[in-house]
């Protein structure tokens, strides 16, 4: 089973169909690894969790990494999250994590919210974009909305809700739409479709 995480798949959707189609036959046999934003996400998760000031973890986290393009990125990311916290304050809860099937069971998107926040007794989990050059709409928002809720909205998660954030312009979108379930089930179905087809090539 090839496996993603919920940006990387929604991001496919962004791109065009030829790199689309380039991206997906990489990723069905090298997984991972295209995602440099995991420091921003690892210090996201302390600013919530252990209530660490910005400078901090970008100290914990960033210090040791070698390549400066991805070192700027990561901390323009972690400023506008910690922005955001500033003006959204609340009760810092763990996220669930968890993941969903396209129909043929070869892909799976993983589902793993970088913080979560409590405000008035409702408890909402974040994922951010953090991809420069996309900017996040509000239709790829709602589908990825609609996953986490389809993944982790069970047992004691059942009255979370959910959101996405893009960390360029701090925009946060926590609704789905008339055609978002429609449109869910359509990209797994496709996307996993190119990987099925990309592995029967060397088969």
């Amino acid at each position: 089973m090839t496996r993603m995480g919920l940006t990387t798949f929604l991001y496919n959707d962004w791109v065009d169909s030829v790199t689309r189609t380039s991206r997906l036959a990489k990723y069905a046999f090298d997984p991972g690894g295209g995602d440099y934003h995991w420091a921003a996400k690892q210090a996201a998760g302390k600013l919530f969790a252990d209530d660490l000031p910005y400078d901090q973890a970008v100290a914990e986290v960033m210090a040791n990494m070698s390549r400066a393009y991805q070192r700027k990125d990561n901390q323009d990311a972690l400023k506008t999250i910690y922005d955001w916290k500033l003006a959204h304050p609340g009760k810092a809860h763990t996220p669930p994590v968890g993941e969903v099937e396209a129909p043929q069971g070869e892909l799976a998107v993983t589902l793993r919210p970088v913080f979560a926040l409590e405000k008035k007794g409702v408890v909402t989990a974040y994922v951010p974009w953090m991809f420069k050059e996309a900017r996040l709409t509000p239709k790829l928002a709602g589908i990825g909305v609609h996953l986490l809720e389809q993944g982790l909205q069970i047992d004691n998660h059942e009255a979370w809700r959910f959101a996405m954030i893009d960390t360029v312009n701090g925009k946060c979108f926590s609704r789905t739409h008339k055609d978002t379930a429609e449109a869910a089930a359509f990209m797994l179905r496709t996307q996993e479709e190119v990987i099925l087809a990309q592995k029967m090539k060397v088969a």
